[in-house]
C-alpha cells in the first residue's frame, strides 16, 4: 500500500512540477553528420553540424579534398543524419506483452516485416505508446542498412568522427561499437533531484510511521507467549476460585450426609425416613415414627437445626402401629 501511494505521489508531483522545469530541447546536444550521398571509398560528402539547445549551427563542409575537421568534442556525442530514404519507417502494432522485451521480440519479427534479416540491418524503434484497454503496443520501427552505415562509418572515422547514433524522424537509432558521450543536461539532472528531495520529505514521515507500526508489530508478536501463559494462568486461577466459591456455598447451605447423620443420631430407633430433601439450607424430610409428636422437642436439641415444624398433619398407618409425618427446618452453619 505504502508503494502504491509513493507512486501516486510522485505522479502528481511531476505533474505539478513540470511547468515548472525548464523546456527541455527537442533532441540533445550533439554533433550531427548530415550526409549528402554514399561514401565514395574512403570520402564522404556531407556537413558536420552542431546542436545546442535545439539549435544547429554548420562547422565544417565534409568534401573530397578538403581538410578534415578536428576531434568532436568529448561532452558530445556524435550523430548521424542519412539521405532521405536512406532509412525506412513503418508503425506496428504489438501484443502489450511484447513490451516486456521488445527488442527480443522485434529481433525475431524483423524477418516478417523486412525483407533483411537482424544481421543485415540497424534498426530502432520511437514514438512508443500502449492502448492497455485492447491490449496492445504501438511504435514506429526505423531501419538502415548495415552494409551502407559501416561504410559512412569507416570513412567518418578517417575524419575522426565516431557516430553512436542515426537520426531516424523523431527517434534514433543506436549503433553497435559506437562511441557515447554523456548528454545530461544538467538543469533537468537539478529539477530531477528536486523532485526527489521533495518527495523524501513527503515521504519519510510515512516511512517512519511504518516502521514504528512494524516495531509495534514486532513487539506485540514477542509478548504474546507470554501474555497467553498469564491468560491461561488467570484461567486456572478463576476456575480454582469457583470451586472455592462453590464449595463455601455448598458448605453454607448444608453438607447433605452431615445433616443425616445429625438425624441418625437424634432421631429414636422407632423413627425411620422415606424422603429427605436439603436445598438452600431448606431440611425437609417425611418418615414414619412411633411417636411424631416427640420429634419436635428432640430436633429443637439438635445443633445446627432450627425451627423445626410439621409442614402436614401427622396421620396414622393403616395397622395403626405408627405415626406419618413431613416435618421441615432450618441448617444453620
Amino acid at each position: 500500500m505504502l508503494a502504491e501511494f509513493a507512486l501516486w505521489w510522485l505522479t502528481q508531483m511531476r505533474a505539478l512540477a513540470r511547468p515548472l522545469l525548464p523546456a527541455a530541447p527537442a533532441r540533445p546536444d550533439a554533433l550531427i553528420v548530415a550526409i549528402d550521398g554514399p561514401a565514395v571509398g574512403d570520402e564522404v560528402s556531407g556537413i558536420l553540424l552542431l546542436r545546442r539547445d535545439g539549435k544547429e549551427i554548420g562547422l565544417h563542409r565534409l568534401e573530397p579534398g578538403r581538410p578534415r575537421p578536428a576531434a568532436a568534442p568529448p561532452s558530445l556525442a556524435t550523430g548521424l543524419r542519412l539521405p532521405q530514404g536512406a532509412v525506412l519507417s513503418r508503425e506496428l502494432v504489438l501484443p502489450l506483452a511484447a513490451a516486456r522485451d521488445l527488442r527480443t521480440v522485434i529481433n525475431f519479427e524483423l524477418d516478417r516485416l523486412t525483407p533483411f534479416s537482424a544481421d543485415e540491418l540497424y534498426w530502432g524503434v520511437s514514438g512508443i505508446t500502449q492502448d492497455r484497454a485492447r491490449a496492445r503496443l504501438s511504435l514506429t520501427l526505423s531501419i538502415a542498412l548495415r552494409a551502407q552505415v559501416e561504410a559512412l562509418r569507416a570513412a567518418l572515422a578517417r575524419c575522426n568522427l565516431v557516430p553512436s547514433f542515426i537520426e531516424a524522424g523523431a527517434g534514433h537509432i543506436e549503433l553497435a561499437g559506437g562511441v557515447k558521450r554523456p548528454d545530461w543536461h544538467w538543469r533537468t539532472g537539478v529539477a530531477i533531484l528536486c523532485s526527489v528531495l521533495a518527495l523524501a520529505c513527503i515521504v519519510t514521515p510515512f516511512l517512519r510511521q511504518q516502521m514504528a507500526l512494524d516495531a509495534a508489530d514486532a513487539a506485540v508478536a514477542d509478548a504474546t507467549p507470554a501474555a497467553r501463559t498469564a491468560e491461561a494462568l488467570r484461567q486456572q486461577l478463576a476456575t480454582a476460585a469457583q470451586g472455592q466459591a462453590a464449595i463455601a456455598q455448598a458448605r453454607h447451605e448444608g453438607d447433605a450426609l452431615q445433616v443425616l447423620a445429625i438425624l441418625t443420631d437424634a432421631l429414636p430407633d422407632d423413627t425411620w425416613l422415606s424422603d429427605l430433601t436439603l436445598k438452600n439450607g431448606d431440611l425437609t424430610f417425611d418418615g414414619q415414627s412411633a411417636n411424631a409428636a416427640q420429634l419436635i422437642g428432640l430436633l429443637s436439641a439438635v445443633p445446627g437445626l432450627r425451627d423445626p415444624s410439621f409442614t402436614a398433619p401427622v396421620t396414622r398407618t393403616a395397622d395403626g402401629k405408627a405415626d406419618l409425618f413431613s416435618l421441615h427446618a432450618t441448617v444453620s452453619e
